[in-house]
């Protein structure tokens, strides 16, 4: 029987809050988590005109730091540099451990980017708004949780079908 996504999979980009141990989380929030992280990949791949296939998008989401260097690359390729300066303000205001424990130990310029894209409107792209609100959510996840789930959903091969999912969602291949 073929996976079957939520019906709202790609309504929006923002990812579920998917709780540690003990309560496991429900299939239908895990896949929606999946959908969700390999679309921005998509998505992404897109504005940076790489390659789109179904091994690509997968490697991308499959660890927190390449999520996190997704975003960066994304955001250095569509930014402008006036919003670059106000990351750089942001990250030179903060002291030794001012930086929020969830982006402790990974790129300092993803905190400075996530707190400045709240405070200021992005663009009149809302495809563009769309991403980075994604973005904002799925990096909130703690690196740990975020690697296991993901290693979890790979094992099963789960991610390949999403990924196909997404794939013909995004008009790339045949259902």
């Amino acid at each position: 029987m073929p996976l079957r996504l939520p019906t709202t999979a790609f309504d929006s980009l923002d990812v579920p809050v998917i709780g540690h141990f003990p309560a496991l989380p429900a299939e239908d929030e895990r896949r929606l988590l999946a959908a969700r992280l390999l679309m921005m990949a998509g998505l992404s791949f897109r504005k940076l005109q790489r390659p789109l296939n179904e091994d690509a998008l997968i490697r991308q989401i499959s660890s927190i730091d390449r999520l996190d260097a997704l975003v960066i690359d994304v955001a250095l390729e569509v930014l402008p540099a006036e919003v670059w300066h106000d990351i750089e303000e942001t990250l030179a205001s903060f002291g030794k451990d001012a930086i929020p424990k969830i982006y402790q130990g990974r790129d300092r310029r993803l905190c400075g980017l996530i707190l400045v894209l709240r405070n200021r409107p992005l663009s009149d792209d809302e495809d563009l708004v769309k991403l980075f609100r994604g973005f904002d959510s799925a990096c909130r996840y703690d690196e740990a949780h975020y690697n296991a789930i993901l290693a979890n959903m790979a094992a099963q091969g789960v991610l390949n079908e999403i990924a196909h999912l997404v794939l013909v969602h995004l008009g790339e291949q045949q259902p």
